[in-house]
């Protein structure tokens, strides 16, 4: 039996999978609860996040950049930066990411912000999906983003 986050993935990774495909992105879903994304930046370099879904939507997702020749995940030389989004902690600054919250993750740039009151922070404004999140992002990799965090 699926989990309700699992439910909830399924019928967001549907829509997230058609945005993909119109807007020439590459994902691969890995499990229930994760998947891969690849966009591509301004100055074309495509970068990868790793996604973690486990306790969504009562917890965000967790964005880690990654690495799909290496599986590495969150180096410095595999993440962009630009802006205060792309931020130079190596963690995408969003409520809606779960790393942004220095309780999950020490690089967390928010101490000031509730994870479980992450759909009412008026830094989420319309991230309440997953398509919508990764839309977010494939922006701010076209107007932000300055390069790697690590050349």
């Amino acid at each position: 039996m699926s989990s309700p986050a699992a439910l909830l993935v399924k019928v967001e990774l549907d829509a997230l999978k058609e945005n993909a495909g119109l807007m020439d992105w590459s994902i691969e879903q890995i499990d229930d609860l994760t998947f891969v994304l690849g966009l591509s930046a301004k100055d074309g370099v495509m970068y990868h996040l790793r996604v973690r879904c486990d306790g969504y939507p009562a917890t965000p997702p967790a964005w880690h950049w990654f690495n799909p020749a290496t599986g590495r995940i969150d180096d410095r030389q595999d993440t962009p930066c630009g802006g205060n989004f792309l931020h130079s902690h190596g963690v995408i600054c969003a409520p809606w990411n779960r790393l942004a919250y220095t309780t999950v993750d020490s690089r967390g740039p928010h101490s000031d912000w509730q994870i479980g009151a992450w759909q009412n922070n008026s830094y989420t404004r319309a991230c309440r999906t997953l398509s919508a999140m990764a839309l977010r992002i494939a922006y701010e990799l076209t107007k932000s983003y300055q390069g790697r965090l690590a050349a």
